[in-house]
C-alpha cells in the first residue's frame, strides 16, 4: 500500500515552536555562506565540504563530488543571500539564492528553500528543503505542490525494480531489499546546480555511487516515461553495485551503453538499432575512445555515448547472455581493465570484440560521384 506523508525531511519542519528570523542564528549562518563563496572561489574542497553537514551520508556523496569539481574548476565568482528565517533548536530554514559564474561564461542564478543545522558548534548547510513521500522500498523527496507526481514516481519505481534488479542479477541479495531516495528538482537548472557549478548540459536524470537518484520533474509527465527514466537511473545504482571499481573503470560508454539496455528491456525505450546502422552507412561512428571519459570527451559525440554504447551492449546481450553481460561488468566492478575483462569472459581482446560488432553493421556507403553541369553555349551580340 502507498503511503505517501507532506513532511519536510527533518524535525523542524513538523515542530510548532519555529520562532521568528534569530540573530545570532543568522550571524551564524552568514558565517558558513562567506565560507562556502570562498571555498567555491578558492577551488578549496575541504573548505567546502567543512561548511555542509555530514548527517545523511547521500547528502555527504552528493557535496563530496561537488567539492571535488570546483577544486578542477573554481568558480569566477559565487555570491550565496539567504532570505528570512525560520528557526527551530537546532534547525533552520529560508530561501537561499545561489549566484555565480564559471571563468568565462555569464552569470547564473538558482533559488530554493535551503535548511541548516548546528552540528558540532556550527551552522552547516544542509541541502533542500523537501517534502518527503515514502513507500516500501523508496523515498521520494520533492518541492510543495508535486504530491501527483510524486506518487507516480512512486508507482514507476515500484513497477521497474525488480524487473532491474533481476536483469543486473542482483537476485538474492541485499540490494534489493535497500531503501532507494529519489529527488525531484523542478527545474534543469537547479538539477544542474545540485550537481556542480560547472555543469552546463542538458538532463532528465542523474546518479553516482551512493548518491540519491536525482530528475528533473514536471507535473505532467506520464507514468510510462517515468519509467523509462527509472529504469535507467536505477540501472546506473545497479551498475554501481556489481562492484566497487565499477565507476572508476568501466568507461562512460559502458555505463550509458548498459543503462539505457536496462530502459529498453525493463521499460520498453526505443531500441539504438536505426540511429547506428545510419551512422555506420555514414562513416559517423565513434572510436570508444573518444566515448570513454566524462570529463573530456567532444560534446559532438554525446549522443554517441549513449546509443552507440547501447547498440554494443544490446550486441554483448545478444551473443552471451544476460549472464556473459553481467559477468564482463562485473569483471570490470572489481578493477579489470575492459580489454582484461573481455579477455576473461568472453575470450577475445576488446578490439576483436569491437571488430566483431561493428561486422554485423551495414558497411560505408561511398558517396556518388556528381556529374560535373555543361557549359551551356553562348553567344555574342
Amino acid at each position: 500500500m502507498f503511503r505517501m506523508t507532506i513532511a519536510a525531511v527533518c524535525v523542524w519542519a513538523m515542530s510548532c515552536a519555529a520562532r521568528a528570523d534569530d540573530p545570532a542564528v543568522r550571524a551564524g549562518i552568514d558565517l558558513t555562506l562567506r565560507q562556502m563563496e570562498a571555498a567555491a572561489e578558492a577551488g578549496d574542497r575541504d573548505g567546502w565540504l567543512a561548511a555542509v553537514a555530514h548527517g545523511d551520508p547521500e547528502w555527504t556523496k552528493e557535496q563530496t563530488y561537488f567539492a571535488n569539481d570546483l577544486k578542477k574548476k573554481p568558480a569566477a565568482d559565487l555570491m550565496l543571500s539567504l532570505g528570512e528565517l525560520a528557526v527551530t533548536d537546532g534547525a533552520a530554514t529560508g530561501d537561499l539564492t545561489f549566484a555565480w559564474t564559471m571563468p568565462e561564461k555569464g552569470e547564473r542564478t538558482v533559488a530554493f528553500g535551503a535548511r541548516f543545522v548546528l552540528e558540532d558548534g556550527q551552522w552547516r548547510y544542509a541541502g533542500e528543503t523537501w517534502e518527503k513521500h515514502e513507500a516500501a522500498g523508496v523515498v521520494v523527496l520533492c518541492d510543495p505542490g508535486l504530491d501527483e507526481l510524486a506518487g507516480r514516481v512512486v508507482e514507476a519505481f515500484t513497477n521497474v525494480r525488480s524487473k532491474v534488479d533481476s536483469f543486473f542479477g542482483h537476485d538474492g541479495t541485499g540490494f534489493t531489499s535497500r531503501t532507494q531516495k529519489i529527488k525531484l528538482y523542478r527545474s534543469m537548472k537547479h538539477l544542474q546546480q545540485s550537481i556542480c557549478l560547472s555543469y552546463e548540459d542538458s538532463l532528465g536524470g542523474w546518479n553516482e555511487p551512493d548518491e540519491s537518484i536525482k530528475l528533473l520533474s514536471n507535473a505532467r509527465t506520464g507514468l510510462k516515461a517515468l519509467e523509462r527514466l527509472l529504469a535507467h537511473e536505477y540501472g546506473h545504482v545497479a551498475t554501481f553495485a556489481v562492484g566497487p571499481k565499477a565507476n572508476d573503470v568501466m568507461p562512460w560508454w559502458v555505463l550509458e551503453g548498459v543503462a539505457e539496455l536496462s530502459a529498453e528491456a525493463n521499460s520498453g525505450q526505443r531500441g539504438p538499432e536505426g540511429r547506428v546502422e545510419s551512422w555506420a552507412r555514414m562513416g559517423n561512428l565513434a572510436e570508444w575512445k573518444e566515448l570513454a571519459d566524462f570529463e573530456t570527451f567532444d560534446k559532438r559525440w554525446y549522443g554517441h555515448v549513449y546509443t552507440q554504447g547501447h547498440h554494443m551492449l544490446k550486441y554483448i546481450d545478444s551473443r552471451w547472455k544476460q549472464e556473459g553481460r553481467n559477468k564482463w561488468l562485473r569483471s570490470m566492478g572489481q578493477g579489470k581493465s575492459i580489454d582484461e575483462a573481455s579477455r576473461e569472459v568472453f575470450g577475445l581482446s576488446f578490439e576483436e570484440l569491437n571488430t566483431d560488432w561493428r561486422a554485423t553493421l551495414p558497411a560505408k556507403e561511398e558517396a556518388k560521384p556528381v556529374e560535373p553541369k555543361k557549359e551551356e553555349s553562348r553567344s555574342g551580340g
